[in-house]
């Protein structure tokens, strides 16, 4: 595996991250795009053990962007449930917890 591939995905990552703590609609919606796209072409590469700490870092980065993206959902849902309650009204469920995280395997 190139160190290339693994470094646009860090790179991706780093974008989205600042995208999110800026709340920038725009930037997430060309971040998580261009990350997906990263994510798809180190997939398609063999992995080589010589990158694996790269790799081991990639991984760190998504979990801690899937923390990320959790706290937001959840802010974001206690607002609705806050406004909705001001109203006399009920929320409806908007946002529903999924959790779905790319790992990456070394393969020999």
């Amino acid at each position: 595996m190139s160190n290339a591939a693994i470094d646009a995905l860090v790179e991706c990552q780093d974008a989205l991250v600042r995208a999110l703590d800026a709340r920038d609609i725009e930037a997430m919606l060309a971040a998580s795009t261009a990350l997906a796209k990263a994510a798809s072409d180190v997939r398609d590469e063999k992995v080589d053990l010589k990158d694996l700490h790269e790799l081991q870092h990639a991984q760190k980065q998504s979990t801690a962007l899937m923390i990320r993206v959790n706290t937001l959902t959840d802010w974001t849902r206690q607002r609705i449930d806050r406004l909705a309650e001001l109203r006399g009204e009920t929320s409806q469920v908007t946002y529903q917890k999924r959790s779905k995280m790319v790992t990456f395997s070394p393969i020999n």
